[in-house]
């Protein structure tokens, strides 16, 4: 692992060339698709900076809604931990065996969180309105 610069450092500079530099110099579909390219850097910027502290409240949400006692992940299974969760969830609202009010406020918690990283700024719509 290196010290600096940091993958989150990297990806910010190689977005920001694409941005600043090479964008303005195109246009058509290489334009269009160097803005793709662009965007997923920053997808990935996102993800590195805030993708781990994500998984560990979605796992610590889940874990919650099942009664299961949340223990400190190890870091390499952390993906692979949440995706299971995600099933047991799934399986227990599809059962009827959780409350919907408080699945829904965790899932709403942890949509939103996959949001802004994916695309922030609409991670703020407030769908209190739309519980079930």
């Amino acid at each position: 692992m290196q010290d600096r610069p940091t993958a989150t450092e990297l990806l910010a500079t190689l977005a920001e060339y694409l941005e600043a530099e090479v964008m303005p110099a195109l246009e058509g579909p290489l334009g269009y698709r160097t803005r793709v390219a662009a965007n997923l850097l920053r997808i990935l910027e996102r993800e590195q900076s805030l993708g781990t502290a994500a998984l560990l409240r979605e796992r610590a949400l889940l874990c919650g809604l099942l009664g299961h006692d949340p223990q400190t992940p190890q870091p390499e299974a952390l993906v692979e931990q949440v995706a299971d969760l995600n099933r047991q969830i799934a399986a227990a609202i599809d059962e009827h065996r959780i409350d919907h009010e408080p699945a829904w406020n965790a899932l709403m918690e942890i949509t939103r969180a996959k949001i802004a990283i994916i695309r922030p700024g609409y991670d703020a719509w407030d769908a209190a309105g739309e519980l079930p």
